[in-house]
């Protein structure tokens, strides 16, 4: 770990941390950052031959680790299941929200009487040193053979025991009275504010979100930890890698994201179009779940292109891709680099999840 943050999150800033990821943002999970600091957290990878992105995505989000007790069975919260599973939450109701509050409050007014009272180990303590005392004074009287004022130490111990023994009894029963009437007084103290807002009931909480691919973690480093980046990253003379453009057709659509799944941190940007070259083609979906859900009655299917704008930084992504023979991929990155502007514009998908066939 090199760097760790607390953040306050600003509806205007959660744009800019989320850009081009995958994070659930709903009313729940907003209102949650928004409520308090969030911890960030960089972390660096010495093997650079290992691509840090799908490493962290895989130990969080398929992973799945076994209970802590074996013991537990499937129904237990540490049953075996992924990391983002095991932490994940859901939005409660507001009745939830208002007992947990009043819950709190007792606990508040427990701690701090029991700060004021004297504590059950310190009395311990006094009884104990008590008897110690007494001990070492009736060895003193035996040796002197005073056995009258022997007499009336053991009255007078006794009753300072007695003494004690009663404030310990009754350090536990103000204690419990306490608590009771804490209950008894939150059902009528406690104010509510039926016009407070609160996120609709039953939606997800992640408990942590992690960048799913390289651009949505460069731009998580740079607008979270700007001085780390500034440290140690020279820019590059361009924005972009290298990248080409491919273009397969539509029918071959699910066997290329199964294919390119594993290397979709290669993927710059991608979509479907309808297209008989890079430089006359017409936007339709973002992906191929959006695709899947049109009416694609009037579309002429032998124009549909799945396009890929593919980063050349690795060969080996593209290489699986040319196995489904494409029907168009650019000669070089030179060229790519023009083919893949005329269709996939700068502002390209910035209200979209172009990703969500590989979530």
């Amino acid at each position: 770990m090199i760097g760790r943050e607390e953040i306050e999150i600003s509806e205007d800033k959660v744009a800019d941390v989320f850009y081009a990821g995958d994070a659930p943002l709903n009313e729940a999970s907003l209102y949650k950052l928004k409520s308090g600091p969030a911890l960030a957290i960089c972390f660096r990878l010495l093997n650079t031959d290992v691509h840090f992105v799908s490493l962290v995505r895989r130990i969080l989000y398929e992973t799945i680790y076994p209970p802590r007790d074996e013991a537990h069975d499937s129904e237990s919260p540490w049953s075996p299941k992924t990391a983002f599973d095991r932490y994940k939450s859901y939005s409660p109701c507001k009745e939830e929200i208002w007992q947990h509050r009043k819950e709190e409050k007792v606990e508040r007014k427990a701690g701090n009487l029991i700060s004021l009272l004297p504590s059950r180990e310190a009395i311990i303590e006094a009884i104990e040193a008590s008897k110690n005392e007494k001990e070492q004074r009736k060895l003193q009287l035996l040796k002197t053979g005073n056995l009258e004022a022997l007499a009336a130490l053991n009255e007078k111990s006794d009753l300072n025991l007695a003494t004690l023994a009663s404030e310990l009894s009754v350090v536990r029963l103000v204690l419990r009275l306490f608590v009771t009437l804490c209950n008894m007084e939150e059902e009528e103290e406690f104010v509510i504010d039926e016009n407070e807002y609160f996120p609709p009931p039953g939606l997800l909480i992640p408990g942590f979100y992690a960048p799913p691919n390289d651009i949505a973690k460069t731009n998580g480093l740079a607008v979270l930890f700007p001085k780390l980046v500034r440290e140690r990253v020279t820019p590059n003379p361009e924005f972009l890698p290298p990248h080409v453009l491919v273009l397969l057709e539509i029918n071959k659509r699910y066997k290329a994201i199964e294919t390119i799944a594993p290397y979709k941190h290669a993927i710059i940007n991608m979509g479907i179009f309808e297209a008989l070259s890079p430089y006359h083609s017409v936007h339709i979906a973002y992906t191929v779940k959006q695709f899947d859900t049109l009416d694609i009655s009037s579309l002429n299917l032998d124009k549909l292109r799945l396009a890929f704008m593919m980063s050349m930084e690795v060969d080996v992504p593209l290489l699986h891709l040319m196995d489904l023979n494409p029907v168009f991929v650019s000669r070089d990155c030179a060229t790519g680099e023009e083919e893949c502007a005329a269709m996939f514009p700068v502002n390209y998908a910035d209200d979209y999840d172009q990703f969500e066939d590989f979530n």
